[in-house]
This record gives C-alpha cells, structure tokens and sequence, in this order.
C-alpha cells in the first residue's frame, strides 16, 4: 500500500501519505480492531522519523479511526454498536435530503456514468473494488445537490461508512445485492423525481443498516 500511495518515485512519505496508508488499512480490516500501532515500527515502515507518524495517528484519532492511550500509545479504535447506529442514524437524515435536491438535475451523462459503476460492481473481482466503486457511485449522485454543508458532513462520515460496507461485504460473503438497490435508485433518478429517489436513497441505506447490525451483532456474538 505504501508503493500503491507514492508509486515509483521513492520519494519520502508526507504526514498525508501516512495517514492515507493507515487509513486505507483500518478501513480494509487489514489492521485489526484494538491493534496496537506503535510508533517506531510504522516510522521504520515507512522509512521516516517518529514526528509525521505521531502527527498522523493524531489526525487519524480526530477522524475516529485510532484511541490514543495515555501512556500506551495508539490502537485501531473498534467500531462499536452505538458509533455503527449513529452513522447510520446520520446517513438516513444527509443522504435522502442530497438525493431529493440531487435528482432533478442530474443529466443524462451523469446516470449514464452512475450505470457504468454498477456495472464495475457487479463485475467486481473483490470486495475492496465494490466498495470504491460504490463510494464513487454515491458521490456522483450527490454532488448534483450543489449543497456543500451536507456533502461535507458525508464525507466526515465516508470513512466510517466505507469500513460498514467492507465488513458488510467481507463477513456477508461479498453479495452484491445491494446493487439492485442502486439500479432503483438510478430509475428514479431517470425520471426526475426528487422524492422518488430520496425514498429509493432511504431503502438502501436502511438495508445495508439493517445488514450490518445483525452481522455486527452475529460476529460479536460467536466471539465472546
């Protein structure tokens, strides 16, 4: 992922560059809940001194993706129960509300490119690339609304909601049921109906809650 962030170049790792690893990590499940992260291995990973990756583990703490502990340095923070309905409880108030101002003016070509996401999903070799595609796909759809504030408030939450999807698609088996979700929501969006699109909007993402929960829930469940 390091090489995947700065490519060929060799160039040293900024303090962005490290918190975009790690947060890719976290949200891909490859650094586990309750993780211990500690200081001088990820300096020595990513070839830099202790001062970016102290810098990064505290922007990814205000982001809600690692604890700081006083005196014991920085793990994963879990998701928990009630920091999983909270986001969802969010979602379902921000993402209808774009989608009614969105709808109407959606053009042709922007539901033309909406239907070439669904098909990258559907031909989607693994759960990640589902997932990127299906952030992508939400964000063309609501980026429409021209309503910054509300855009802004989904993206402080995009990274929680991308690791909901990757654990919904990981422990679910990858299905790509919700992608018939997403054809619904584009056939709304065809014929203008701000309203119908927002209730198509409010379907899906009571679903994938719904879906998250019970597997949150299973998962905690079998490991106690």
């Amino acid at each position: 992922m390091v090489r995947e962030r700065l490519g060929a170049t060799g160039a040293r790792p900024s303090t962005d560059d490290i918190v975009h690893v790690l947060h890719q990590a976290i949200v891909r499940g490859l650094l586990a809940p309750g993780l211990a992260l500690r200081q001088d291995e990820l300096a020595a990973l990513f070839q830099v001194s202790k001062i970016p990756v102290r810098e990064a583990l505290r922007t990814l703490e205000a982001q809600g993706f690692v604890e700081l502990q006083l005196n014991r340095g920085a793990i994963v923070r879990p998701l928990t129960l009630a920091q999983l309905r909270d986001a969802f409880d969010l979602r379902l108030m921000i993402e209808p509300h774009l989608m009614r101002t969105a709808a109407p003016r959606l053009t042709s070509a922007m539901l033309d490119e909406a239907e070439a996401l669904i098909q990258a999903m559907d031909d989607a070799a693994d759960a990640w690339r589902f997932s990127e595609c299906n952030t992508r796909f939400h964000d063309l759809l609501y980026a429409a609304a021209d309503l910054p504030l509300s855009r802004n408030i989904l993206t402080l939450l995009q990274g929680h909601i991308q690791r909901m999807s990757f654990m919904q698609l990981s422990l679910a088996g990858f299905n790509r049921s919700s992608n018939e979700d997403h054809r619904t929501i584009v056939a709304a969006c065809r014929t203008g109906d701000g309203q119908a699109a927002a209730q198509a909007v409010e379907a899906h993402v009571q679903s994938v809650r719904d879906i998250v929960l019970a597997l949150y829930l299973r998962h905690h469940a079998d490991t106690d």
